[in-house]
């Protein structure tokens, strides 16, 4: 996962030449006599420079600057990516967390932090598909960042994993620095769904570039202040370089919440089988540091060091009113309302306090050698991702079976409860404590990679043919544990753990008695609660290793209004999967298992660029891309249910095939004056043996059950799939109006994606038809609109992004899928530039109080419906 692309100069630390960023900018025109300073491929911050590198790259890319980011009130990398044509945003708690590009499982698209491959910290996320390889972009604050550089068509000097494109995250690098400098950011909010104070954010980043002279120390104060280069190989006078960057950002998110399972089969479409009241408290630390040291001794060599922390801390209560066992008896219609049910239930209490860490850290060492017209660059890195639960307690108190009925046909987002033996749910006095458990987990992943890429003229066809090569090695390991601990308590009743009920959900409901969770703490810190301690968790365990093993050669030319490129990549991916299974001779055993698996794959690419004018250009282009199977799905664990009738069986599929994709864009790019642009793009993306989730019935071969009819739940390639669409963009600043009007601006994209898989046969569904439907993650339709304002010294910006509704998990047939509801969020923001120095800002999230929404099989069946309100933040900026 990654992508990188020729870089010397700015090498931002990262990745030079293919080894670092992502979009492949200016490298084709790149002059052999230049300095390795000119060679440019990173995200810059600023509007109009970011365009030039898009204009200037071999491929299709996108490129989206800390300047724009800035205008606009997204707290995380995704939220930021979100803006980005063919991105659709996939959001949980009230916060962007994956993307999906061009409508592909972000489980199958490439991610870089500097050029460094960026690991994703749970492997149990909620990305669509559930591959668990899908990188959480929130955990990097947009402080963290220079940039965004979104690559379409991946370059044999990328990686080769990205089916729909890969994404690089740029930050702050030291390399062009050439005068001392200052950024901070301070700010504060209120989010009033649950009264929060909040969100704060500080931002701080500062570097310089500095020599020794004949006085000691000097900070360079602007190119050239410290005089022309010297004699000897550090001619530079200012060689050295540097950056820090620190980010925290904290928020108290609340969140309401209404979820419900329904009754499947031959029931009716809106029978219930529990429904879930819940509200959330959140409070989430986002944390970043880092920095970067170079060293520049001349025009011809640089080197540089750099390290990066990202993450955050959460903090979760969780209050739940429980309607259980809503099917236990027959169902029976309301007779005092016919849009209703009767039914019985077993109210219950939950609660679920919580405390996780992600974490994201990336250290990088490398440099680039000019010897005359060749070009050498390499590094060493090493990334690592963790997902730590410290604590997961849950308590579950339960009441007595009581009558019951709901409404959901009434006011279907709002059901109506009743309880016509009077019960209070209310009241604590009803529930005694049912359970208590506490979860722990440590899931480390990590890698060292390792690459090195040579440029040289070759002068087959004019001055401007340069051919690259290079190799690359990524060795990676993951371990996922889980440690679970179950107490045994006494009957307690909740009257005196709990304080009183609160109404939420805009009032409609309750939560009943909000249980005291310090004193659920009390039981387990005193031994009042008993436990033999925590135990494993074998069936959550992933073990991985792989290890990738690339080489390529590519090639580039510009005939006149031509630029071509073409190339080959070859990667080797030698890997074992494991995890632990039954014990043929003891069921209750369960053993670890690991498979061996190797692969050797070829990714050809053409690329064509045709520049009708200086600034009207096209691109056709033909590339190719793996999507390696995910840790959840090649695994080797499996489990077995021999109460259910036929067996029941789950298992991993370590004999998974990787998924190989051939993609074909077309785009047509005119560029405008301040970092203006329209374009237009059609791409067709083919697969080959993608993977799906299955159910293979009445299976006598299993090794779990030999000779015995199971039902077995895995995952198989299927032979074809697709994805087809247009993206538009359209970026203008009508500077031609008469002043103050001359501010005013438009900023639009569009995507529209088609795509199918088989999801299930003939014999897999409860039809008996064939059923086929969109991949995992599509958005048939994704767009941004903003109204801006940019002119003396005011920014204002009102903008809208809509993601229509994807496909979020199979069910088993297409009346069981899972899937997130379209959304529509409006925002708003804006600042006014004090002085040279100094901005205050202000920004509101969410005006509409748009909710997140999932439904199965069909819209009218939601199951779940979360809603956050609005967040307002003001603060002030200063930058020297």
């Amino acid at each position: 996962m990654r992508r990188r692309q020729t870089a010397l100069g700015l090498l931002t630390g990262v990745g030079l030449l293919g080894l670092g960023p992502a979009a492949g900018a200016a490298v084709t025109a790149a002059d052999g006599a230049a300095s390795v300073s000119e060679v440019i491929v990173t995200a810059p911050r600023q509007e109009d420079k970011a365009r030039e590198v898009q204009f200037a790259a071999p491929n299709l890319i996108s490129v989206q600057p800390a300047d724009t980011i800035l205008k606009y009130p997204d707290y995380n990398a995704a939220e930021a990516l979100g803006r980005i044509p063919g991105i659709s945003l996939s959001s949980d708690t009230g916060e962007g967390r994956f993307v999906q590009i061009r409508g592909i499982d972000a489980n199958l698209d490439g991610a870089t932090y500097g050029g460094v491959p960026l690991l994703n910290t749970n492997p149990g996320g909620t990305a669509a598909g559930g591959g668990g390889r899908a990188v959480e972009f929130d955990t990097i604050p947009t402080g963290a960042i220079d940039g965004v550089i979104v690559t379409y068509t991946l370059l044999p000097d990328h990686e080769a994993e990205g089916l729909g494109g890969s994404i690089e995250l740029t930050p702050r690098t030291a390399t062009r620095i050439t005068k001392p400098f200052f950024d901070a950011t301070l700010g504060w909010g209120y989010e009033p769904l649950h009264d929060h104070t909040g969100p704060f954010e500080a931002d701080i980043a500062f570097g310089a570039r500095f020599g020794f002279g004949d006085r000691g120390l000097a900070i360079q104060n602007g190119a050239g202040s410290l005089g022309e280069p010297r004699a000897g190989w550090i001619s530079n006078p200012a060689p050295f370089s540097f950056v820090i960057t620190a980010s925290r950002q904290d928020d108290r998110r609340a969140v309401d919440d209404l979820e419900a399972g329904y009754i499947d089969g031959d029931a009716p479409s809106n029978a219930i089988s529990e429904y879930n009241l819940r509200r959330y408290d959140y409070h989430r630390r986002r944390f970043s540091y880092g920095g970067e040291f170079d060293f520049q001794p001349n025009d011809d060599h640089t080197y540089y060091i750099r390290g990066g922390v990202a993450g955050y801390t959460e903090s979760v209560h969780k209050n739940f009113l429980l309607f259980n066992d809503l099917d236990a008896d027959p169902l029976q219609i309301d007779p005092n309302n016919s849009n209703g049910y009767l039914v019985t239930t077993d109210p219950a209490i939950r609660l679920t306090d919580e405390e996780e860490v992600h974490r994201n850290q990336i250290y990088a060492i490398g440099g680039a050698d000019r010897f005359g017209d060749i070009l050498l660059d390499y590094h060493a890195a090493y990334s690592r991702a963790t997902f730590h639960v410290r604590r997961n307690i849950g308590a579950t108190f339960t009441g007595p079976t009581v009558p019951f009925t709901y409404d959901n046909v009434t006011t279907p987002n709002f059901p109506i409860f009743g309880f016509p033996a009077g019960t209070n749910v209310d009241d604590p006095s009803i529930y005694s404590l049912d359970s208590l458990s506490n979860e722990q987990d440590f899931d480390v992943d990590e890698e060292y990679s390792y690459a090195a890429n040579l440029t040289f003229p070759l002068r087959l066809i004019n001055d401007s043919d340069r051919i690259k090569i290079g190799g690359q090695a990524r060795l990676r390991d993951k371990v996922a544990t889980e440690f679970d601990e179950d107490f045994e308590v006494p009957g307690l009743s909740l009257s005196g753990l709990s304080g009183p009920a609160i109404r939420f959900y805009d009032g409609h409901y309750t939560d009943g008695p909000q249980i005291d969770r310090y004193a659920i703490g009390d039981l387990i810190a005193t031994g009042a609660a008993v436990s033999g301690g925590p135990q494993f968790n074998p069936e959550s365990f992933i073990a991985a290793t792989e290890n990738i093993y690339a080489g390529y050669v590519q090639y580039t030319t510009t005939i006149g209004k031509w630029g071509l490129l073409a190339g080959v990549r070859v990667e080797a991916t030698d890997a074992r999967y494991g995890g632990f299974v039954p014990d043929i001779a003891d069921e209750d055993t369960l053993v670890l298992q690991t498979r061996p698996v190797s692969y050797v794959d070829a990714f050809p690419t053409v690329q064509l660029r045709y520049a009708f004018t200086p600034r009207l250009i096209a691109r056709a282009t033909w590339s190719t891309g793996i999507g390696r199977p995910g840790f959840t799905q090649n695994t080797t664990a499996a489990s077995i249910d021999r109460t259910a009738d036929p067996f029941a069986i789950t298992r991993g599929n370590p004999d998974l095939k990787p998924i190989a994709g051939d993609n074909f864009d077309l785009s047509l790019e005119y560029y405008l004056p301040n970092g203006g642009i329209v374009s237009l793009a059609a791409f067709d993306k083919e697969f080959q043996n993608y993977i799906v989730p299955r159910i293979q019935r009445g299976v006598t071969t299993d090794p779990l059950a030999p000779g015995q009819r199971a039902d077995v739940t895995t995952f198989l390639n299927i032979s074809t799939a697709y994805a087809r669409g247009v993206q538009a963009a359209y970026h203008q600043k009508f500077t031609w109006l008469p002043r103050p009007l001359d501010g005013f601006g438009i900023e639009a994209n569009l995507t529209l994606v088609d795509s199918e898989i088989l999801e299930y046969t003939a014999d897999q569904s409860l039809t008996g038809l064939a059923q086929h439907g969109l991949l995992p993650g599509t958005s048939q339709v994704t767009w941004n609109l903003a109204g801006f304002y940019e002119a003396h010294g005011i920014q204002t910006r009102l903008s809208a992004e809509y993601v229509s509704h994807s496909l979020f998990g199979l069910g088993g047939d297409k009346s069981l899928d899972t899937f997130q509801d379209s959304r529509l969020t409006v925002d708003l923001t804006s600042s006014y530039r004090l002085t040279s120095h100094w901005a205050v800002f202000f920004s509101a999230k969410n005006l509409t109080d748009e909710p997140l929404r999932y439904y199965e099989g069909a819209a009218n069946r939601p199951i779940q419906r979360e809603f956050y309100d609005i967040t307002v933040e003001g603060g002030v900026r200063a930058s020297f």
